[in-house]
């Protein structure tokens, strides 16, 4: 069975002296089991890929037949107790090496460098495999995950481009919702139950902001009546086949904005497009921040007005590994170049407490010779 993924991985592994790679997760906690399996499962399992072989999946028996189906690793185990699970584990691994040195999804520099999309491994799953296997050295799968995930193939494109079809389709039913009276809460399960009808979910729990809740990013949607003279925020995206999209409209309860919004829009609107044109292979990701930035900045709203970055990758992740669009010097990967075949949001936004915010946000593929926009906000401040 030939895996382009798992011999991209395998490969990874003999060039640096690693002798596998292991993943050990439970509850659905570790992305990359579905992204190697084909298939979420829950009870407790272990995925070992070593530098040469084939790689073996240990599974419970109810789940054991799923992932057999989804015909992405050949030779499944299935077990009925922890005790066969921790056997099982023990007797593959020592197969490949008595003092094995194994690569686990962490980050050693989380802090400081970021890294939340790969660092999956929980602290009770590392105490148990330091029991298990004493003579082990235990690395992190960082690098072997950058190379794996950051550049996307031709079929995980395509994918995005279906979640962010959905996506979009989600955000037409949830603005057609909306009117004086319905609550946030109500507008995110019209877009949801469109996702679901796709065959698709919800990459991250939606986002409606309106009226003063609006001025805040990461709103958690809630019972608020959206009323006359709200600006609503929708932020949602689709995850489709384990690929996810992340789009973001703002949107005017009434006939004809206040100077005030319309400003914000207007500038959000500029900043956004012209940070998107600005995207082309090597260059750095803090100088498509900065374009945004400084145009913000440039027509007079404060710093703290803008107070997130521009943008960040995306993949089987909503917050992906590869280059952040922020600040110069806040971020390691704000310094990283841009390449073709990554994914990036573009979302520059502006808030102001107490009175409303506006954000504006699209997926844009980098290319050969530039970008290509997977999706499109409107050229013009919706009024409903």
């Amino acid at each position: 069975m030939s895996n382009l993924r798992i011999e991209k991985a395998q490969q990874y592994l003999r060039d640096h002296g690693i002798d596998l790679w292991l993943i050990v997760t439970a509850e659905g906690k570790d992305i990359h089991s579905p992204f190697l399996l084909g298939a979420r499962c829950f009870g407790r399992h272990a995925i070992i890929i070593p530098k040469d072989g084939s790689p073996i999946a240990i599974c419970t028996l109810m789940e054991a037949p799923m992932v057999q189906k989804a015909k992405q690793i050949e030779e499944i185990l299935p077990y009925k107790k922890s005790e066969e699970f921790i056997e099982k584990l023990r007797e593959i691994v020592y197969k490949i090496s008595r003092k094995p040195v194994i690569a686990l999804n962490y980050v050693e520099n989380l802090y400081k460098e970021g890294g939340e999309a790969i660092n999956t491994l929980t602290h009770g799953d590392y105490l148990a495999l330091r029991k298990i296997f004493p003579d082990a050295t235990f690395v992190s799968a960082q690098g072997l995950l950058e190379n794996l995930r950051t550049i996307k193939t031709p079929e995980d494109v395509k994918l995005h481009e279906k979640a962010v079809e959905i996506a979009l389709e989600a955000m037409e039913k949830a603005v057609e919702s909306i009117k004086p009276g319905i609550t946030e809460v109500e507008v995110a399960a019209e877009a949801e139950h469109f996702m679901r009808k796709r065959g698709a979910t919800p990459s991250f729990p939606i986002i409606v902001a309106s009226g003063p809740n609006s001025a805040d990013p990461h709103h958690e949607t809630g019972e608020r009546k959206i009323q006359e003279g709200d600006l609503v925020i929708i932020d949602l995206g689709a995850e489709y086949k384990l690929r996810v999209s992340d789009i973001t409209w703002t949107v005017y309860v009434g006939e004809k904005p206040p100077e005030l919004f319309q400003r914000m829009f207007n500038v959000a609107l500029e900043a956004q497009r012209k940070a998107i044109n600005a995207i082309s292979p090597g260059v750095e990701a803090w100088k498509i921040d900065k374009v945004a930035r400084d145009i913000i900045l440039k027509h007079g709203f404060k710093e703290e007005e803008f107070p997130h970055s521009t943008g960040h990758p995306i993949g089987i992740d909503v917050h992906d590994i590869g280059p952040l669009l922020g600040e110069k010097g806040k971020s390691k990967r704000a310094e990283m170049k841009l390449l073709p075949g990554m994914i990036v949001t573009v979302e520059p936004g502006i808030y102001i407490q107490g009175k409303g915010g506006v954000r504006i946000e699209d997926d844009v593929l980098v290319t050969e010779k530039g970008h290509r926009v997977l999706s499109r906000t409107p050229d013009e401040l919706i009024c409903i």
